[in-house]
């Protein structure tokens, strides 16, 4: 290894989603991929949430490969969701990782980051995790149909030239073992046994922090995953409210919304929250408020929903009802 390896969390800013939708995340990995080449950084490993994501990086300081992989996203993001402002924290994480048994320890927890916030039962169901890339010979790829890049091909939404060496998948995005550094994960763990082992079943630490969880809940039953994913359900809403985007809805808009997906879909106000990008609690107060406000209205005959039908993507009445990137933190391992 020539470099330092690190570990390097971006997070959403109050915990809001940075990602509204698949093509957001394939696209974000293809700039992982492209801004990696540029700056001569490599990447071990990855994975990526709706509000936060986690990369395993090789070089010596991740500050301006971070830096510029953010702004990048960013000019994308708001192009696409007609936004304003950075996407995400201003600041981010960076932790050395400078033994084995730390880059093990870290190794792990990024490829069972969605394992443990309950999004997804284990890190191959998981299609934003890099972990279903290693020890292919052990287990069946499913790889889609791959072509190689060619010259000057340029990344959408960006100037830079895709490498010309890497491989594009059926949809024109990159394949990660185009840039992922396979054969230092497989190093690390040694055997496909091994790294299944070590990503299936939590370590000790995380297991006394589940436990230490349950405890203070009061609750031994198994974990809960969610059903509908923060990603799922900001597509859904999306999908409803087209041509307008999550910025320009209003706040009477949200709360109809809020309340109608938390009685369609198996969803939290606090999925809610992330994805509308309010603090919890305010949405919830005014989602209690909207819902005595929507009952006072009901018996008057009037209502207000998100319908299908007519032009998509609009709130509509029925009857007379009205309802509106920056420098790290390093952590000391």
């Amino acid at each position: 290894m020539k470099g330092k390896l690190w570990h390097v969390c971006v997070q959403g800013n109050g915990g809001q989603s940075m990602f509204l939708d698949k093509s957001d995340v394939l696209h974000f990995i293809d700039l992982l991929g492209v801004y990696s080449f540029y700056y001569g950084v490599k990447i071990w490993a990855y994975d990526i949430l709706s509000n936060h994501f986690h990369l395993i990086l090789e070089c010596e300081n991740p500050q301006r490969f971070i830096h510029a992989l953010r702004i990048s996203y960013s000019r994308y993001y708001l192009t696409v969701h007609n936004t304003i402002g950075s996407v995400g924290r201003n600041g981010y994480s960076a932790g050395l990782l400078n033994s084995k048994e730390k880059t093990i320890e870290k190794i792990i927890y990024v490829l069972r980051n969605s394992v443990k916030h309950q999004v997804y039962p284990h890190s191959f169901v998981d299609p934003y995790n890099s972990a279903k890339y290693y020890f292919l010979t052990n287990h069946e790829d499913s790889m889609m149909t791959l072509k190689p890049v060619g010259p000057k091909c340029k990344l959408s939404h960006s100037e830079k030239i895709i490498p010309e060496h890497y491989l594009l998948d059926a949809h024109g995005n990159i394949y990660p073992r185009s840039f992922l550094k396979i054969s230092s994960i497989e190093n690390v763990f040694g055997t496909y046994d091994n790294f299944m082992r070590l990503i299936t079943y939590p370590l000790q630490k995380e297991s006394d922090k589940q436990q230490k969880n349950k405890d203070i809940l009061n609750n031994g039953d198994e974990p809960n995953f969610a059903k509908v994913t923060d990603l799922q359900l900001s597509e859904l809403i999306l999908k409803q409210i087209r041509p307008k985007q999550f910025s320009s809805l209003s706040d009477i808009e949200i709360v109809s919304i809020a309340i109608l997906c938390k009685k369609k879909y198996p969803v939290s106000v606090r999925q809610l929250s992330r994805v509308f990008g309010i603090p919890e609690s305010t949405l919830r107060l005014r989602m209690q408020q909207g819902w005595q406000t929507r009952s006072a209205t009901q018996r008057g005959g009037e209502s207000e929903v998100l319908r299908k039908g007519g032009k998509p993507g609009v709130l509509q009445r029925e009857g007379k009802r009205a309802g509106k990137p920056g420098l790290p933190r390093k952590k000391i391992y």
